[in-house]
This record gives C-alpha cells, sequence and structure tokens, in this order.
C-alpha cells in the first residue's frame, strides 16, 4: 500500500486556513513512514513542523485511488538527507470516494474538443467544479451523448493569482436544461486525470470554501 517514493499531501488538523504541503516517502518501517521535509505547495518552501503537529495525510495508490489518514510528526532523523518520522497504521486508512470530492461553485474558462472531431470545439463558463468532475454551460445544437470522450482545458486561477491549466479527458454525463439557466448544461467526469491536476482542482475548491467562510465570518 505505502511504498517508497510515493507523494504524500498534508494538511493541518489544527487549523484548516494553514496552506497544504506535500513530500516523498523515503523510508517505511512498521508503522513509522520517513518523509522529507514537507513543501509549501503555494510558495515552494519548506517549514518547521515541531514534534507533535498533526495532520491529514492523503496519496493516491497504482490503481488512481486516494487514500487518507490522520497523522502527527514523532520524531525527526538525520540521514542523506534530514527527514521527520510520521506515524502510520493501515487500520487508519480511509478509501476516498469520488463522490466524496466537495464540489463548488465557480465560473471558470473552459474550452472542449470532440475528440472524433465530429463537433466543432467551444469555449464556455463552468458553474460548479469538484475534484471527479464539472458542470459547464452548453452551447452547441448538435448534443452530446452520454459516454462520450471529449478533450478538456480548465483554465484554473490560484490563491497566488497564478493560472494552471488543467488539460485532460473527460466523460459526458449528460446533457440537460435547467429552469433558473437560460442555457443548457453539460456535465463531465474526468478521465484518466493526472494526480497533480485532481490536486490542484480540490486545492481551488478548497480555497473558494476558505473564502465562503470568511465571508460568513
Amino acid at each position: 500500500m505505502i511504498k517508497i517514493g510515493m507523494t504524500l499531501r498534508l494538511q493541518s488538523l489544527e487549523d484548516e486556513q494553514t496552506p497544504s504541503y506535500r513530500c516523498k516517502i523515503v523510508e517505511h518501517q512498521g508503522e513509522t513512514i520517513y518523509v522529507d521535509y514537507p513543501i509549501d505547495e503555494t510558495t515552494g518552501r519548506t517549514n518547521i513542523f515541531p514534534k507533535g503537529t498533526s495532520f491529514n495525510a492523503s496519496f493516491v495508490d497504482q490503481s488512481d485511488t486516494v487514500y487518507e489518514f490522520k497523522t502527527e510528526i514523532i520524531g525527526k532523523k538525520k540521514g542523506q538527507i534530514p527527514m521527520l518520522m510520521i506515524h502510520f497504521s493501515e487500520e487508519e486508512l480511509k478509501r476516498i470516494q469520488r463522490r466524496e470530492y466537495v464540489r463548488v461553485n465557480s465560473a471558470l474558462d473552459i474550452s472542449i474538443h470532440d475528440t472524433k472531431g465530429i463537433r466543432s470545439p467551444f469555449h464556455s463558463i463552468t458553474t460548479d467544479i469538484s475534484g471527479g468532475g464539472l458542470c459547464a454551460l452548453y452551447s452547441l445544437n448538435d448534443s452530446y451523448q452520454s459516454g462520450e470522450i471529449v478533450d478538456i482545458c480548465v483554465v484554473l486561477p490560484m490563491e497566488n493569482e497564478q493560472l494552471e491549466y488543467i488539460l485532460t479527458e473527460a466523460k459526458v454525463v449528460r446533457v440537460f436544461s435547467k429552469g433558473e439557466v437560460d442555457k443548457p448544461l453539460i456535465t463531465l467526469e474526468f478521465k484518466d486525470i493526472p494526480e497533480r491536476d485532481r490536486q490542484l482542482i480540490i486545492k481551488h475548491c478548497f480555497e473558494i470554501q476558505l473564502k465562503n467562510r470568511r465571508r460568513q465570518l
């Protein structure tokens, strides 16, 4: 399950507004994982974490399944590179189903291309997005059918004002109309999306959640 070289993503359990971090597994012995120093995904810098710092950790296995577990720093180790020791128990692993991805309202630029070249490509705006897929305004007269595959490019603005371009295949779930929306909508499920891109989308969703919470406060 856990393998050397895997990437872990860490999010503080003590403060949801702290950045997320990524690190690589260097060693694994019993219930202890040794990782290189975590890097802030926004700034690209490392940070200092005292013993006892708690995290929610997640990783992706070879079958593209996401798992998460709660952990804490239990020590440090000096080797060829400095490492942190974190607790790991396979019994505490939780498999994350795609339906568990948080979906948020987000207006993002998107282009959709027919992989068969039958329909013209078109640009649109998303209405919502999650780590598993998205919904966008649909403007073609020739409707896609459920199960068809398309190529998409989504422009993703991040908190640091940089733009990320998500290029992936997606499967058409359905095309439908909604009373309060003038145009039809198309829902798409990501297909074979690189995990780095999925994590960027999840991070974008998380940032929107934070902004919504701050407005409420």
